[in-house]
């Protein structure tokens, strides 16, 4: 799991210190920390499964943190293990398992640490993660698809509905939002991070696109705000692809909290350039992922 700074008072007392333990930091019962510093997440971890029965397994959400995979709250550390509970440690989430997922140094490896963190996402969180997981290359859809198929019990249809909307390229956890969003109130499904020109040039990757409709939706962040070269380099894109019949819908983060006027703006966009379909949808599940 990595180099950390960790000591138990057992191994306190085997050293003749019983005393020490007073100036450490405290992590979990039985368990300090060798420094007056903030403990980061993987030292906390450390001392988790250190507390724990000794087969157990750092999972879910919190393993998606360590794996690079930032998502809810990775606290308290969520653990399993094989062995019967006997007692319940402040700070920590363990459950029993008859199957461990995969691990390395005692993390379980990304894929299954996705499908037990579906028994806490909702659908838009587990897509954005299975997302980013296929972009910095940490899993495939195919064994995404595969490993929840084989998953049972509660979060197995989270993970199987996931598995199927994820996408590769997707470049933020906004970007897989905006998508689902879409989709999500009926409208037709754009594909992620495409390269638009002609024969001649390419003008420019954008973050969704219509090609039927040559409609481009393109989230932007505060850098394109912030950032006066990229603020000027948007400014030239834009241009650019208007110039060549492109329409672009620019969407920021205060737009997206606006979700219904946002879907209806883009449809609009869409019929204008001759989508035929059903105007967007705004039933249950939509209206409490995307309004509540």
């Amino acid at each position: 799991m990595g180099e950390v700074r960790l000591t138990t008072a057992r191994r306190e007392r085997e050293r003749g210190r019983r005393n020490r333990v007073r100036s450490l930091r405290r992590l979990v019962r039985g368990v300090y920390l060798e420094k007056d510093d903030e403990p980061t997440l993987l030292e906390r971890c450390a001392a988790a499964v250190l507390a724990a029965p000794p087969d157990t397994v750092v999972v879910g959400v919190t393993a998606l943190w360590l794996h690079g995979v930032e998502v809810a709250d990775p606290l308290p550390v969520r653990l399993a293990t094989a062995t019967d509970l006997r007692r319940r440690t402040p700070g920590l989430r363990l459950v029993r398992r008859h199957l461990l997922p995969l691990a390395r140094n005692r993390v379980a490896l990304p894929v299954p640490a996705w499908v037990e963190a579906c028994t806490e996402l909702s659908i838009v969180d587990a897509v954005a993660v299975a997302d980013r997981l296929i972009k910095l290359g940490r899993a495939t859809r195919k064994e995404l698809v595969e490993a929840a198929a084989a998953a049972t019990g509660r979060g197995c249809r989270t993970a199987r509905r996931a598995a199927e909307l994820a996408r590769p390229n997707v470049a933020s956890v906004r970007e897989s939002e905006l998508r689902l969003m879409l989709i999500m109130a009926g409208l037709p499904e754009p594909r992620c991070n495409v390269a638009v020109g002609d024969e001649q040039r390419r003008i420019a990757e954008v973050d969704l696109y219509y090609d039927e409709f040559r409609v481009v939706v393109e989230y932007e962040g505060e850098q394109h705000r912030t950032d006066g070269w990229q603020w000027s380099a948007d400014i030239e894109r834009y241009e650019a692809l208007a110039a060549a019949g492109y329409a672009v819908i620019r969407v920021t983060a205060a737009r997206l909290r606006q979700a219904r006027a946002l879907v209806t703006t883009i449809h609009d966009h869409l019929t204008e350039r001759g989508y035929r379909g059903r105007p967007p949808r705004f039933g249950t599940e939509w209206r409490s992922l995307f309004e509540a």
